[in-house]
């Protein structure tokens, strides 16, 4: 089971810092990929399949399926699978739904050695959300949290995601 520790420091307290964690959030990067079944079609067609990497995420246990802001599934250029009513504070409208491969933490974040094994969930049905005012990119929500375990340490400032 790959397991992942995310610790949260600052510059006043660089081992470790429950109050980074707190104003943060639990944060950790993504990549975003084309479902398998799609990769291998474009390899059988020599097509070029476009990927995502080192987009933040914020774990959101608070958002029922993750999200993925329009932009970046836009420049993907993924078709979406359907439509989906989305409710925010700010009311409801309707959204793509898509169907992406995530990994995390990202292959290409430089706190993580290439080395470590990677939490790799296929067929991930994601909705377009704006998120162009975000430090992050990704909202990774309940849905995919549920298949996986995870520990919030505040008082270690420390994240643990297990799959």
């Amino acid at each position: 089971m790959p397991v992942i520790n995310i610790s949260y420091s600052s510059a006043e307290r660089p081992h470790y810092d429950p109050r980074a964690l707190m104003v943060l959030g639990p944060q950790i990067t993504v990549d975003i990929l084309s479902p398998l079944v799609v990769e291998k079609w474009a390899k059988s067609s020599k097509k070029e399949v476009k990927q995502a990497h080192n987009l933040g995420a914020l774990i959101d246990t608070g958002a029922s399926v993750t999200g993925v802001d329009e932009t970046v599934l836009n420049q993907l250029g993924y078709p979406p699978i359907g439509v989906s009513s989305l409710a925010t504070p700010s009311g409801t409208s309707q959204t793509g739904v898509y169907m992406v491969r995530l990994v995390i933490p990202s292959q290409k974040d430089p706190r993580f050695p290439p080395n470590i094994p990677r939490i790799i969930i296929d067929n991930v049905r994601v909705i377009a959300v704006k998120l162009d005012r975000q430090p992050y990119k990704v909202l990774l929500g309940r849905d995919v949290l549920s298949r996986m375990v995870m520990v919030y340490n505040g008082p270690q400032a420390l994240i643990t995601l297990g799959y």
